[in-house]
């Protein structure tokens, strides 16, 4: 298991790369690095719980984003399958807007470890034949052999080969290994604990460590790793049979102790744990924020997000993208021209605020640069921006429409509108920025 302390972190502002790229690859010199989001130069360095913290809660937004979007794939289109191409350890798919997306959001020392605790049952794990020093006076007769004859043909037996719930120390000490380090990810990973794997593990701790180590601690981690793999090292030493389950209890945790992250190549083309573009996890914990925050007001989203268990899509746009949009709400988006539609898809609409009766919202996974100077792509963005709320317009004339883009932000802050470029104040245009681990929080919380 990697240290936290000593894990690389990159943030925007000091990296040459400006791919969407997030999560944990080898940079050129070889070693770990955390490519944080956008909007985290103020994330602070050296911080290990913070690092922690961060690290465990975006391997839970990975696998809930790859839940949602390989389920989504395949629920919403009769191609699903030949949309998704298994990587190792990962996938590649098509994002709504047909961007490629590679997502590995599996790290083997952590997976392998929660495959076997999905797999093993412990309690039957714990259960051996074993030496009773009860009798079975009805099966005496296959201990003649070994009985003791006394004086007046009298024998003794002082044990019997009987079934019974008996625990031998070395695979004693090996299960409790093992659920020591379950119930430390499942806690970092906000996970239920089995009582029985608490109690197996509090076991373990109680005889091995002193109060206050633990795997996940600043101040421990290292001295408790260093006792893991004594431990470990010791139950080889003498444990005498060794089954099946045995070795898949030990390879995991061996893999779990002395792994890092499977990358078998050191630069940007080589494996990670990450996704490549994160502007598609970012869209959908923003739609997830705001159907938390502001449901009632929603009367458009570009979202087929799982909220609280169930699809948020309720219709379709040009009968192909799902979307979500309220019963009496007549789709607008579309600009004819010779009898063709030309269908948009916006990320939010939502109405009847204090100040304007529609809100035009457009997630942005990008920096605040880029509203600062003149390119491309902010020139495209506002257009469409536009196009929105001209659309809108032909619902109802008297429509006072806002439109803003969101962006990450690590902390609370404000965007003064008058730094962003002549357009965004000319066009009434806004940006502001989102608490990327509140919006990330309720993201998490609402699956």
């Amino acid at each position: 298991m990697f240290n936290f302390k000593t894990l690389k972190l990159t943030k925007r502002c000091d990296s040459e790369s400006t791919n969407s790229f997030v999560g944990i690859r080898r940079g050129a010199n070889n070693e770990l690095e955390f490519r944080l989001p956008h909007g985290f130069d103020d994330f602070p360095e050296n911080d290990f719980d913070a690092t922690k913290n961060l690290f465990f809660k975006m391997y839970r937004t990975f696998q809930k984003f790859e839940r949602d979007s390989t389920r989504d794939i395949l629920d919403t289109r009769s191609n699903g399958k030949d949309q998704i191409q298994k990587e190792k350890d990962g996938y590649r798919f098509k994002n709504k807007e047909d961007n490629d997306v590679v997502l590995y959001s599996k790290i083997a020392l952590i997976e392998n470890l929660l495959d076997v605790y999905r797999d093993l049952a412990l309690d039957q794990m714990e259960r051996r034949i074993g030496a009773d020093e009860k009798v079975d006076y009805s099966k005496i007769d296959r201990y003649l052999d070994r009985a003791i004859y006394l004086s007046k043909d009298v024998i003794y037996i002082d044990e019997m080969d009987l079934p019974r719930q008996t625990l031998r120390y070395e695979s004693t000490t090996l299960i409790d290994l093992f659920c020591f380090i379950v119930s430390e990810l499942q806690n970092e990973l906000a996970h239920d604990i089995e009582p029985r794997v608490q109690e197996l593990a509090h076991r373990f701790s109680e005889q091995h460590l002193s109060h206050e180590e633990s795997l996940f601690n600043e101040e421990t981690f290292e001295t408790t790793i260093r006792t893991l793999k004594g431990v470990l090292d010791d139950i080889d030493k003498r444990t005498a049979y060794k089954d099946e389950d045995y070795w898949r209890l030990y390879d995991a945790i061996e893999t779990f102790l002395y792994g890092e992250l499977d990358m078998d190549n050191p630069h940007e083309d080589g494996t990670f744990w990450g996704i490549s573009n994160f502007s598609s996890v970012w869209e959908d914990m923003c739609s997830t924020f705001f159907f938390y925050t502001d449901f009632k007001r929603i009367i458009y989203a570009d979202t087929n997000i799982i909220f609280n268990g169930q699809r948020i899509a309720n219709a379709k746009s040009a009968g192909y993208f799902p979307i979500y949009k309220k019963e009496d709400f007549a789709d607008p988006f579309f600009i004819e021209f010779r009898g063709k539609k030309r269908w948009m898809r916006p990320d939010l609409v939502s109405e009847d605020n204090d100040i304007f009766s529609v809100s035009v919202y457009d997630w942005k996974y990008v920096l605040i640069d880029c509203f600062i100077r003149s390119n491309k792509k902010m020139q495209l963005d506002i257009t469409k921006q536009l196009c929105y709320e001209f659309s809108l317009k032909k619902l109802n004339v008297n429509n006072e429409v806002s439109s803003c883009f969101v962006i990450p932000r690590f902390g609370n802050s404000f965007i003064d509108i008058k730094q962003l470029h002549t357009r965004f104040q000319h066009n009434k245009l806004d940006v502001i920025t989102a608490n990327f681990l509140e919006t990330q929080q309720i993201y998490l919380t609402h699956d």
